[in-house]
């Protein structure tokens, strides 16, 4: 849409404030999400005399229970800008950081528009051997701001092992076995955060990004998406195996856990649709 009114002048501050107060001239934008904790916008401006299309993500504070990390929004801006300024070198691929900034209790990043091709079963073996590299990351190979970043972020695992505590199942019975070591994790790794681009892929969504359980992270990659048959985990966990170990045992717990979140959120739509056409039967 095009821009108009308090839209228009609420993007455009926090471009300018993101591009080091650069004179930006806002020609477009349009809201892909509005949540509680974050703010995504797509926007085509100009700056320079050169016309840039790129996403504006907004952080928002919030509850534990609202959004998906422990920092608070200046840190986590400042935590994916680094992320992507620095992984791509180390093999990593991230959309470019155009700039960020914080303003009061939000904060804000901008990076470029990545241009989206079709999602293909190969996208999810490539996104398996760049998680490997991810785990394989050594800490003294970041940053030191993007170090201390990391150690004070929490990836808030029991978000999928449970709300008790971490590996209390919250979908089924029994827990996993504890992880013989922590690694560098992104934390939210599944389709949704990898885009496919011409010749390879691009990882977005850094917010997550510290120390937890590799398993716990390549759980996602095989049990987030619904569906993925036996024959593509096994493919996706073979890519994986070819730059780092797994612990078969923890990882196919956490598989369970996704399916059997799946299988719950099944009956959930299954009785509300019931609900519904029941309540549409009574006013018919």
């Amino acid at each position: 849409m095009t821009p108009h009114g308090d839209d228009q002048e609420y993007v455009q501050k926090w471009l300018t404030n993101c591009m080091s107060h650069s004179l930006v001239c806002l020609s477009s934008t349009r809201n892909l999400k509005n949540g509680k904790e974050r703010e995504v916008w797509d926007c085509t401006f100009s700056m320079d005399g050169i016309r840039i299309a790129a996403i504006l993500t907004i952080f928002k504070a919030g509850s534990l229970e609202s959004v998906n990390t422990s920092l608070p929004p200046s840190q986590v801006a400042q935590k994916c800008s680094l992320a992507m300024t620095e992984l791509p070198a180390l093999g990593i691929p991230t959309p470019r950081v155009l700039g960020h900034a914080a303003i009061d209790r939000a904060a804000a990043i901008v990076c470029e528009k990545i241009e989206r091709t079709d999602w293909t079963s190969n996208v999810r073996i490539q996104a398996a051997q760049i998680l490997a590299r991810i785990h394989n990351l050594q800490e003294t190979s970041l940053s030191e701001a993007l170090q201390e970043l990391a150690r004070i972020s929490d990836p808030r695992e029991y978000r999928t092992t449970g709300e008790q505590a971490p590996y209390q199942n919250k979908f089924g019975s029994g827990q996993a076995p504890p992880p013989e070591a922590k690694t560098l994790v992104h934390g939210d790794y599944f389709s949704a955060n990898i885009i496919p681009v011409a010749g390879g892929l691009r990882v977005i969504d850094w917010e997550t990004f510290g120390w937890g359980d590799p398993m716990w992270d390549l759980g996602f990659l095989i049990g987030a998406d619904r569906d993925l048959s036996d024959d593509k985990v096994e493919t996706v966990i073979a890519a994986y195996e070819l730059g780092a170990a797994t612990d078969r045992q923890r990882l196919m717990w956490h598989r369970r856990r996704w399916s059997d979140y799946w299988k719950q959120n099944k009956r959930k739509t299954k009785h509300r649709s019931t609900n519904i056409e029941k309540a549409a039967g009574k006013n018919g």
